[in-house]
């Protein structure tokens, strides 16, 4: 097949590349494409800004675009030059590429393919006015998730979200020239600095760490139980020379009505100040001496209403000083002030591009499908929400397609291309206008066929990641159903559930402290009808049930109906903690299929364990496995679901079954409840239930959430939670087959191991 990105021939004298634009055929299956271009000459030394991280990428001079389409595994090109705005093909690549990087001149572009490990190089090459396309793989670390270029493209960094480290390639001779071990784990966002020359040995890599890590002393679900971390790396030496904190937020700007930790229960107005501490810390941009990391904060202290629990904050970070500047803004706070009542949040803040010409900035909410934009104080690094020029009633949001999860702008600050995920989209956007708008949107990969079950899937995905929800209209009328996922937007399943996992949050909820289960885990990826019950203390039989967190935690109408298919169920005099059937309830729909049903189905086929960096061949790891069955932990975390937990009935559970609120044979008691300790506490300061044991949790994938263990956090490590003697020997009968330090360090090391890919223990 014949393709290209450009039609450009390409020369370097003096460290300057110097581009002819000509003409150019491609080849898309049979048919064949061609666009003329007028001759000119352009000089592209090196992008004009600092460089980040993104799932879509523009030449310098901004006139090709690629993105990537993780659900295809394919990356599109467009040329964008003069508002095109056209397709020009989509290329294969290796499996689930997440980010994607092109050089200044276009001539190269290259993909990180997460489940691969590797990374795709595509290069242009020129003969006789038609454009080949070559493929070149290079290995990386475990999950390479996102890349970026130098400014002036002569080095590429890979961050592995998985083995913890930092491949760094030279793009002249796609050669791995070193890996960076990081100390922190799980690197997700890469921003690099422009100082304006042609050397690239006195730049700053940073690198943002997903998940927030326990603060020493702190109790978790304490609002500051946490803090954030961004690797900063020197591009002359490619060692990490600092590694700069992001703090908690004291005041979100938003009361609660109790304060569960301090045991008073919800009463009255609020009055109460809620902190939040910065997690999920996907990408980050470079403007000036700041640079700023978007995050969804978590403030799990209880009560757990709608707007005390994620808040959408956007934490800047000092470049003199790898200090946090102390300027982390809740950018909720700007809505939840307008003055206009028709409100949406701004959930889920994923990623973030800053113009070069101006102190301004863009942020795209995953949640909501929207774009904001915000002016940044040079000076101190403040940044400020900005309201619609053409209504100050409101704050500016400019619509996007579904989910968005990447934004760029090109170097004259005149356009920005939004990477929508489940739309599998692009939205261009106008920003040199007195009012941003939506130009056009591109598609950029085939959405599934309608009415299969990969439809069904795609359909759950849209309604997982969203914090607004449109439905089929109700039976005998023509007009969509909107907004049942949450209060005006404020929450959505993946905010605390990001890619569908975990974000580690302990949550004190109306049962006590949870620790976010991940949803890979629910169901058996061998046999998917095979199901875990759910939470901590078997409260959930059926996915449906979590209609009460969409409602009591979200603030949403939910999506079990009464007979009119408009009118929310009536849940009043239902106990909190009962397990109901769903059998024979009401759903909305979405594309015809069962709101739940969708949402089910991509619990069970759409959420992908995390694949782990330890091989199941390390000497260790195997001595680990055959210690694990000696001390019969497969009791309790055998089978492929890595957990004995199973849904053995048709639900509703037989009332013999329950007892306090909890599907009681589902329950071990392995000496991991301690009342006394200080978070055990329900949301309504009442003492939280545990004496009755938990659910054994999957050990699938566990490798991927570090120092926080059991179900309230209480231990901060494997090696911690392998101390507990009666939990370590409950499998023998009490006992204790692991008093060997040695070969407790092998158990973890075996546990770090698991993933879908590891034989299971029957």
């Amino acid at each position: 097949m014949l393709s290209s990105i450009n039609a450009r021939g390409v020369s370097s004298t003096s460290g300057r590349i110097t581009v002819a634009l000509l003409f150019g055929l491609i080849a898309i299956g049979s048919t064949l494409f061609r666009w003329e271009i007028p001759a000119q000459a352009v000089t592209l030394t090196r992008f004009t800004g600092p460089t980040n991280s993104q799932p879509l990428a523009l030449s310098a001079d901004g006139s090709f675009l690629a993105a990537v389409n993780p659900d295809n595994n394919t990356v599109s090109f467009f040329d964008v030059r003069n508002d095109r705005n056209r397709k020009l093909l989509e290329v294969p690549v290796e499996t689930e590429p997440n980010g994607v990087a092109m050089l200044p001149n276009g001539s190269k572009t290259y993909v990180a393919n997460t489940v691969s490990g590797t990374v795709s190089v595509l290069t242009t090459i020129l003969q006789n006015g038609i454009v080949n396309r070559s493929i070149q793989t290079i290995t990386a670390g475990t999950e390479p998730y996102s890349l970026v270029l130098t400014p002036n493209g002569r080095f590429l960094y890979v961050a592995n979200a998985r083995s913890n480290d930092i491949t760094v390639i030279n793009t002249a001779t796609s050669a791995v020239i070193t890996t960076i071990p990081l100390s922190v784990p799980e690197p997700r966002g890469l921003a690099v600095s422009n100082d304006g020359d042609d050397d690239d040995t006195d730049e700053t890599l940073y690198v943002t760490h997903f998940l927030s890590l326990p603060v020493a002393g702190k109790v978790d679900g304490s609002d500051d139980a946490k803090e954030a971390f961004v690797s900063v790396i020197s591009t002359g030496s490619n060692t990490v020379s600092d590694l700069a904190t992001i703090n908690p937020l004291t005041n979100t700007g938003f009361l609660a009505n109790g304060d569960a930790l301090a045991r008073i229960p919800p009463s009255g107005p609020p009055s109460f100040t809620t902190g939040a501490y910065p997690n999920q810390l996907q990408n980050i941009a470079i403007k000036g001496p700041f640079a700023f990391v978007p995050n969804t904060c978590a403030s799990p202290n209880g009560p757990v209403l709608f707007n005390v629990n994620t808040h959408s904050c956007l934490s800047v970070l000092n470049r003199v000083t790898n200090e946090d500047a102390n300027q982390t803004i809740n950018m909720h706070s700007a809505v939840g002030a307008q003055a206009n009542p028709a409100k949406l949040f701004i959930t889920n803040p994923w990623a973030i591009a800053a113009k070069t010409g101006a102190n301004e900035a863009y942020i795209v909410s995953a949640a909501s499908n929207i774009v904001v934009k915000l002016s940044l104080d040079p000076g101190s690094g403040l940044a400020a929400v900005l309201s619609d020029p053409l209504d100050p009633s409101r704050v500016l949001q400019i619509p996007t397609g579904k989910n968005p999860r990447g934004i760029v702008i090109n170097g004259v600050d005149t356009r920005a291309y939004v990477m929508n995920y489940v739309s599998r989209s692009i939205s261009v956007i106008k920003l040199d206008a007195a009012k941003e708008t939506v130009l056009a949107t591109i598609q950029s990969a085939n959405l599934p066929a309608p009415g299969s079950q990969e439809d069904k899937i795609h359909a759950g995905k849209e309604l997982y990641f969203t914090s607004v929800g449109v439905f089929d209209p109700a039976p005998g009328t023509t007009t969509p159903i909107r907004g049942r996922m949450s209060n005006n937007g404020w929450g959505s399943c993946g905010a605390c559930h990001p890619f569908g996992l975990s974000d580690n949050v302990v949550w004190i909820f109306p049962s006590g402290p949870k620790r976010v289960i991940p949803q890979n885990t629910d169901f058996d990826d061998k046999d998917p009808t095979q199901q875990r019950i759910l939470n901590w203390s078997a409260e959930r039989d059926e996915e449906e049930d979590f209609s009460r967190n969409i409602r009591a935690v979200s603030g949403g109408a939910g999506l079990i109906v009464k007979a009119d298919g408009v009118t929310p169920e009536d849940l009043a005099n239902v106990p909190d903690l009962t397990p109901l059937s769903n059998a024979n309830r009401n759903q909305l729909k979405i594309r015809g299929f069962g709101a739940w049903d969708a949402i089910k189905a991509f619990e069970q086929f759409g959420i992908r364990t995390p694949i782990s960096p330890v091989p199941d061949t390390d000497p260790d790891v195997i001595a680990g496995r055959a210690l694990f069955i000696s001390a019969n932990c497969q009791q309790c975390h055998g089978t492929s679901m890595w957990t004995n937990s199973r849904v053995t009935f048709t639900p509703p559970p037989d009332p013999s079954l329950i007892s306090n609120g909890q599907i009681i044979d589902q329950l071990r008691q392995v000496g991991t409840f301690d009342p006394n300790f200080f978070n055990e506490v329900r949301q309504n300061g009442a003492p939280s239930i545990g004496a009755d044991g938990f659910v054994p949790p999957s050990l699938l994938g566990l490798f991927a959430y570090p120092q926080t263990f059991f179900h309230n956090g209480a231990a901060g490590s494997l090696d911690e939670v392998m101390a507990n003697v009666t939990h370590r020997s409950a499998g023998t009968g009490g006992v204790d087959t692991l008093t060997n330090a040695a070969d407790r360090t092998r158990v973890v090391k075996f546990i770090l191991s698991i993933d879908s890919g590891t034989v299971p223990i029957p």
